[in-house]
């Protein structure tokens, strides 16, 4: 008689489980077997090259830009510090790096200090000029030299940002746009996996 309700309480156990509600969904793009970027090596701005799988274990977020943009990568880059400071204990735990999409003008120095006017852990990217348009595909991103007045140019550019979590996975695409309480519960979860 006993071993009934042991097995009714164990069979109550497993549906509730099975029950559960999966996880809440995430506020950035969520993706599954895009492979972007991996393989790729950059170098940095110290002339290290650089891949995804060199920041295993730390949320990594890429973003293109370059240092003469007037207005999407700088405010980009300043939401970027908010979202990382925004994660107290886990900011440790995420990775920016910002690819130059103008390494002609953007010399190691000058984007070295670029990035780190935002904030001293990012690193930025610097592909060869002749590399450039493989990273680019690699991402499926897009950056257009565009000539302005004066014989000088500027340059359209995507301004996704790719989220790879600790396993070095793409696993979300946000926008510049998403709020920055958001952005930050998104990658607190991630830094929290595993």
């Amino acid at each position: 008689m006993r071993s009934k309700p042991l097995a009714l309480v164990l069979l109550t156990s497993v549906l509730a489980t099975a029950c559960s509600p999966p996880p809440p969904s995430f506020n950035a793009t969520e993706v599954t077997n895009l492979a972007y970027g991996r393989g790729l090596g950059i170098p940095d701005t110290e002339g290290n090259i650089r891949r995804i799988d060199d920041f295993k274990g730390q949320v990594t977020l890429v973003f293109f830009g370059f240092t003469r943009c007037p207005d999407v990568c700088p405010t980009t880059l300043m939401r970027l510090r908010q979202v990382r400071n925004a994660l107290g204990e886990d900011a440790g735990k995420v990775q920016v790096l910002l690819v130059s999409v103008d390494p002609e003008r953007d010399t190691p120095d000058r984007l070295g200090a670029y990035v780190k006017s935002f904030d001293e852990s990012f690193i930025g990217l610097r592909p060869e000029p002749a590399d450039l348009e493989k990273v680019v595909k690699a991402f499926h991103a897009i950056a257009v030299k565009v000539p302005t007045t004066g014989g000088d140019y500027t340059i359209d550019h995507s301004a996704t940002i790719y989220v790879y979590d600790r396993e070095n996975q793409l696993r979300l695409i946000a926008q510049p746009s998403l709020e920055i309480d958001r952005f930050a519960a998104d990658l607190k979860r991630l830094a929290q996996e595993g």
